[in-house]
């Protein structure tokens, strides 16, 4: 397979599953919305509390995942051309590849880090 074939299947695939979910996310919100307009037509009083318990933020807990999952993924792929290939040119590409989500990841986890640090330093809370 050549690889612009290569690439551009790589890019439907990546195409058809973006757009799946978003079909998911359509289809929950209106799942969501229909549920809201059930319980203020049955109950209008229960409402404003339902619907204060749906607006209200959640807190989100997934930033340090996502930092260390792009850096477990740069640091696959600096050492899988290392471990599979003795050509140093791959490996420099391949390293120089690896440097994005590395980057990127330290990036999140420092800044989730700071973030962190400033909520248990904050003496209003």
């Amino acid at each position: 397979m050549p690889i612009t074939e290569m690439i551009v299947s790589i890019a439907v695939a990546g195409a058809l599953v973006l757009g799946f979910i978003a079909v998911l996310s359509l289809f929950a919100a209106r799942i969501r919305h229909t549920t809201i307009r059930k319980a203020i037509d049955t109950n209008p009083e229960l409402a404003a509390g339902m619907l204060d318990k749906l607006t209200a933020r959640k807190e989100r807990s997934g930033d340090d995942r996502l930092a260390l999952v792009l850096i477990a993924i740069g640091v696959a792929m600096a050492v899988a051309p290392v471990i599979a290939v003795d050509d140093p040119g791959i490996v420099r590409f391949a390293i120089a590849a690896s440097l994005f989500p590395l980057l990127v990841g330290g990036a999140l986890w420092l800044r989730y880090r700071a973030v962190e640090r400033a909520r248990r330093s904050d003496p209003g809370e």
